[in-house]
């Protein structure tokens, strides 16, 4: 029998102000060991490049108002913003 790849879920991240409109998809599940394992350290840069791998499509905008190609490019508040929300939407998903 061939093995096959689960389905990923996702959820949608609303920032409030002063990032209202801002948005987020990010993975729900499927996530590594390893990523989860960034996110929980106490490097910020770990947690920023582990949030940055979470994140499938967003609208984030830079100090000057442009769109942003990465995440890590946007406001640091505006990821902890997300992080602190993805963590809430996930945990609040039914289970599989």
């Amino acid at each position: 029998m061939a093995q096959s790849k689960p389905v990923s879920r996702t959820v949608e991240v609303d920032l409030t102000a002063p990032y209202e409109g801002w948005k987020a998809t990010m993975k729900a599940d499927g996530i590594t060991a390893r990523v989860f394992i960034k996110l929980q350290s106490n490097d910020v840069g770990e947690q920023m490049s582990a949030m940055a791998s979470l994140v499938v499509a967003h609208n984030f905008l830079d100090s000057a108002g442009e769109p942003v190609e990465s995440v890590l490019d946007a406001p640091i508040d505006a990821l902890t913003a997300a992080i602190a929300k993805w963590s809430d939407a996930v945990a609040a998903l039914p289970p599989r």
